[in-house]
Parts: C-alpha cells; sequence; structure tokens
C-alpha cells in the first residue's frame, strides 16, 4: 500500500512526497528541505552507494523509511556526512605520477623560480585528508631541494573540510598501513618509528600547513594562508569523481585560478577525463595524470 511521508523543516512548513517510490532526488530535496543538508552536489552514483551502505548499517529498506530515522535519530545525518566525506589515502599513493614529480616536475619549478628571482615552491593538497598527501609532497620537494643543492625552500598547504581529519593530520603519527608504499629511504629520513607507529619528523611537518576549507563552497577559493594563491603545483586526487558535473567544473576553475602560469595540476587517474575535457590544461606526459596549466 502506498502512503504519504511527510516531514516538517524548522520552519513548520511541510514536505509531503509518496514514500513507496521515493527517488533519489525526492530524497535529495527532503532532506535539504527539513534539516539543510546539501546533498545535490555529489554525483547521484556515489550517493547512491553511500545510501545504500548506510540503509543496509541501520537496517532499514527504502529511501523514506531512512528519511524517517534520520529524523528521528539527528546522530545519524552526521554519519551520512562523514560517510559521504571520503578520507581515505595513504603516502606515496601514486607511484608513476610521484615519480614524474619528483625527477622532472620539481627540478624544473625550481629553477623557473629561481630565474624568476623567487625561491619558494608553492604546493597545494586539496582535500588531503589526514595528511599523508601533503606531508609525501613536502618529503619530495625536500629531498629534491637537498640532494640537488637548490637554494630554495617550499611551502605546502593542505587543506580539507573535516576538522578532525585535519586534526589527525597536524599530530603526523600514523598505522604501519599507512607507509607501506613508501621507500626505505624515506622512512630512515622522514618518520620516526615507535612500535607500529610512524610519526613523520618536525622538519617536514614545519613545512606543511593544515586549514579547514570546502572546495565545493562557492565562496572558497583557496587556502587562508596561501593569500594570493599563485601554486606551483596543486593536487587534487580522487576528489572531483564523488561531485556532480556543475561541481567538479567549479572545482576546477578554482583549481585553474589559483595556479601559477604553467604550474601543474595533479589529479586522480579516473579523473583525466574531466581535466582534458575542461581545455585548460594539457598532459604534461601520456604516462600519468600530472597536467600543465595553458
Amino acid at each position: 500500500m502506498n502512503c504519504l511521508f511527510t516531514t516538517t523543516s524548522p520552519k513548520n512548513t511541510k514536505y509531503t512526497v509518496n514514500s513507496a517510490i521515493m527517488t533519489t532526488r525526492q530524497f535529495i530535496e527532503a532532506v535539504e528541505f527539513t534539516f539543510g543538508k546539501g546533498l545535490s552536489v555529489y554525483s547521484e552514483t556515489f550517493l547512491k552507494k553511500t545510501l545504500a551502505r548506510r540503509m543496509d548499517e541501520v537496517n532499514v529498506v527504502n529511501l523514506a523509511g531512512y528519511l524517517d530515522y534520520i529524523s528521528g535519530d539527528h546522530g545519524e545525518l552526521a554519519e551520512l556526512s562523514e560517510t559521504l566525506n571520503i578520507c581515505y589515502t595513504i603516502f606515496f599513493r601514486s607511484s608513476i605520477d610521484l615519480s614524474l614529480v619528483e625527477e622532472f616536475i620539481l627540478p624544473g619549478l625550481i629553477q623557473s623560480r629561481q630565474k624568476n628571482n623567487s625561491d619558494t615552491l608553492r604546493i597545494w593538497s586539496v582535500g588531503c585528508a589526514d595528511g599523508p598527501e601533503a606531508y609525501t609532497l613536502a618529503m619530495l620537494s625536500d629531498k629534491v631541494i637537498s640532494d640537488r643543492n637548490y637554494h630554495a625552500s617550499v611551502m605546502v598547504f593542505g587543506t580539507d573540510i573535516s576538522l578532525a581529519a585535519l586534526a589527525k593530520a597536524r599530530l603526523g603519527m600514523y598505522d604501519a598501513n599507512m607507509v607501506q608504499q613508501v621507500r626505505l629511504s624515506y622512512i630512515d629520513r622522514y618518520f620516526t618509528r615507535k612500535k607500529s607507529t610512524y610519526s613523520v619528523n618536525d622538519r617536514i611537518r614545519s613545512l606543511v600547513d593544515f586549514s579547514q576549507g570546502d572546495i565545493t563552497d562557492p565562496g572558497y577559493s583557496s587556502p587562508p594562508a596561501g593569500i594570493f594563491a599563485d601554486f606551483d603545483l596543486v593536487s587534487c586526487c580522487n576528489l572531483m569523481i564523488y561531485y556532480n558535473h556543475d561541481i567538479q567544473q567549479m572545482i576546477l576553475e578554482k583549481l585553474y585560478q589559483s595556479i601559477s602560469r604553467n604550474g601543474y595540476l595533479l589529479v586522480g587517474e579516473s579523473e583525466q577525463l574531466i581535466v582534458e575535457q575542461s581545455g585548460k590544461f594539457h598532459q604534461f606526459s601520456p604516462y600519468g595524470n600530472v597536467f600543465v596549466k595553458h
């Protein structure tokens, strides 16, 4: 039997839908109407998978039931939000891309900076989660500068929407499974090991500034500490794929504006086509996912 599901917003206006045939779009509208939580920014495929996992977790069979569950348990909305905020990453995640960065891109950027009477590399890790990517880029930069005797420095900015993830990032302490792809030379050089915990050393931690930032917020452009952007390298890996087309384009435009002339953008493999179709960048190499700003 079909029935009507009615929910009331904080302003006491009502939103009504047929519960038996509630669609994902209707669920999104009901959540935004009732709780002010925006879900429409996400890709529908990703959102459906996430909702299915949460519904299975709380043992409800349809979207109307899940909406009812959220209405009775406000903690569940926070759980859904956390699940939508992908925080998984590890150190040295993409070996091909990072090899390009280490061997070609960073040396070229440093030399270009020095020709323009500037000795500081500026790097932004967007959606940095709990820090491995930002620290990886700081380690690569530090090693290139030290090993090649460049008179240069590096500033890495890591941003994420999750305050909990950023708090962990600032601690710089990780389990062994997070550093499985790190070469032993980097482990010895940049980490302190205590039992199964690996701590990023103070030198590398001092090179990274972590701050909260939501790249999907129309009012947000770049890290506050970054001041005027002008980043030599921006890494935004495996983030755009979770959002709808309009949000992807907004993110890409922000990244384009934040990158210095002839600067570089590093993305995930599944995001390569998004960048190529924008016409704003060209691929640095046929291998990997590093792009150069036009």
